[in-house]
């Protein structure tokens, strides 16, 4: 499994990204790190543009869980999910459209809470 590290504001966290299930989008993320973008909230949900193209959909997901890194196609963004979004009916946490799902955070979660829209992110290799 491959991990990368996120760091958004002052919360950094390992994410272990699916191979085998993305394995088309999580090369395309690879071969570009590292990534550096602005942050955007929406509800409990990070998402940033990038400069990554990615057109098959692979792992396609219109509902997330907590933790999960995602693809969003029409806007080229990788997103953070931690909880309810905007269109989210009751504790379902739903994107603004399906997400290509490329891996989950380790670890707290729950940090991201604290990172503000503006703010800047960078995706990169982790240490192993």
């Amino acid at each position: 499994m491959v991990k990368v590290w996120i760091k958004a504001g002052n919360v950094k966290r390992e994410v272990e990204l699916y191979e085998d299930l993305a394995p088309v989008t999580v090369e395309a993320i690879l071969n570009s790190l590292p990534i550096k973008g602005v942050v955007n909230r929406w509800g409990d949900e990070i998402y940033f543009e990038t400069d990554v193209v990615v057109e098959v959909e692979e792992n396609s997901k219109e509902v997330v869980e907590m933790g999960d890194v995602a693809y969003w196609i029409p806007g080229r963004a990788i997103c953070v999910f931690f909880g309810p979004t905007p269109i989210s009916e009751g504790d379902e946490i739903r994107p603004a459209s399906a997400v290509n799902v490329i891996g989950k955070v380790v670890g707290d979660i729950e940090a991201f809470r604290e990172v503000d829209d503006g703010e800047e992110v960078v995706i990169d290799r982790a240490l192993e």
